[in-house]
């Protein structure tokens, strides 16, 4: 019963982003951390627990991604420990991550909607998952068979970097991030998982 609340939540979250008096304010808001003028404002993506929205701009673009009510049971926490992992990434390897411009509480959002991250859109050729499959197919049979060799050893060989720079940050133990200074790093709070938002919903 509590999935299905949250399903209705999130159904209705989208609709009120199709309204102009929901989308005027957040484009001010997303425009007051840059100088140059919008030029268009979409919903990127909606997923099982943040939609992004998306304003594009005459050279780049900037998201705004916000937790959904209902299907997220610790915004406040998730984005803290989100903004940490980014930060920390950025300072531990050369994955290219959103450099992230704010986020905050849902008190600091205009609507009080939800938390919040406002940050820079990696511009990117194609995602792994399409550059893969095969369009149109059903989804047991969308992997494409006739994949070009050198395609897939240059998709896993991005792959493989990604991972191997994953694998070097060392920490003591498991748990949620915080910068202690400009060179150190420490868990200093609880692991939020996936596992611990669906036992509480």
């Amino acid at each position: 019963m509590t999935w299905d609340q949250a399903e209705v939540i999130a159904d209705n979250l989208l609709i009120r982003f199709l309204k102009l008096e929901i989308k005027r304010p957040i484009t001010e808001f997303m425009l007051d951390h840059n100088r140059d003028n919008g030029v268009e404002f979409t919903i990127l993506k909606m997923g099982s627990y943040n939609i992004s929205l998306q304003l594009k701009y005459e050279n780049k673009s900037t998201i705004i991604r916000l937790s959904q009510p209902g299907a997220v049971l610790f915004p406040e926490e998730k984005i803290v420990n989100e903004v940490a992992a980014m930060r920390f990434l950025t300072d531990q390897t050369s994955i290219p991550i959103p450099f992230i411009l704010e986020s905050g509480t849902k008190q600091e959002r205009p609507l009080e909607l939800s938390p919040f991250i406002i940050m820079d859109y990696i511009e990117h050729q194609i995602k792994m998952y399409d550059a893969l499959n095969t369009p149109g197919c059903p989804i047991e049979e969308r992997l494409d068979p006739n994949i070009d060799e050198s395609k897939l050893d240059m998709l896993y060989g991005q792959l493989e970097g990604i991972l191997l720079q994953l694998s070097n940050p060392s920490l003591t133990c498991i748990g949620s991030l915080s910068q202690i200074d400009d060179f150190t790093w420490e868990v200093t709070r609880r692991p939020l998982s996936m596992n611990m938002n669906e036992l509480v919903g």
